[in-house]
């Protein structure tokens, strides 16, 4: 990114943090969106990443979950990425991405590095208690036939 950086937003002691980004399909470039403050559940699951059985367990629970949050707010965002970036202004499809923010560089906040990006809607999955509850719905329906 060209010119000064943007504003550097606080960091929370106590809570994992995760930046959105996006970038047009046919252009290569990310532009950060935005800083979203994960919970207790969010802090769990980074912590849970750092091993490897961890990373066996979760899966992709991280990006499923920050994928779906993103999708269901996709014409929000869109709108706002058309309106306050001219540069993305003209493309029609776009992709997501995020990372999780290094709180020892806490101005890098915007720097487009090691950004997982969000697999398109579609391709997301189901939650492994989707995955149960569908299961248990099969099932119960089989019952009294």
């Amino acid at each position: 990114m060209q010119g000064s950086a943007p504003p550097t937003p606080p960091v929370d002691p106590d809570n994992v943090e995760f930046v959105i980004f996006v970038r047009a399909k046919k252009f290569p470039q990310w532009y950060p969106l935005s800083v979203v403050k994960g919970g207790q559940a969010a802090n769990v699951l980074v912590k849970a990443m750092e091993s490897e059985l961890g990373r066996k367990l979760s899966g992709n629970s991280l990006v499923r979950n920050i994928g779906t949050v993103v999708y269901k707010e996709r014409p929000k965002i869109e709108q706002m990425v058309r309106t306050n970036m001219p540069m993305l202004k003209t493309f029609k499809e776009f992709e997501y991405g995020f990372k999780i923010r290094d709180k020892r560089k806490p101005k890098n906040w915007y720097l487009p590095e090691n950004i997982t990006i969000i697999p398109p809607e579609s391709e997301l999955g189901t939650t492994v208690v989707d995955n149960v509850k569908n299961f248990f719905t099969g099932a119960l329906k089989g019952i009294g036939k």
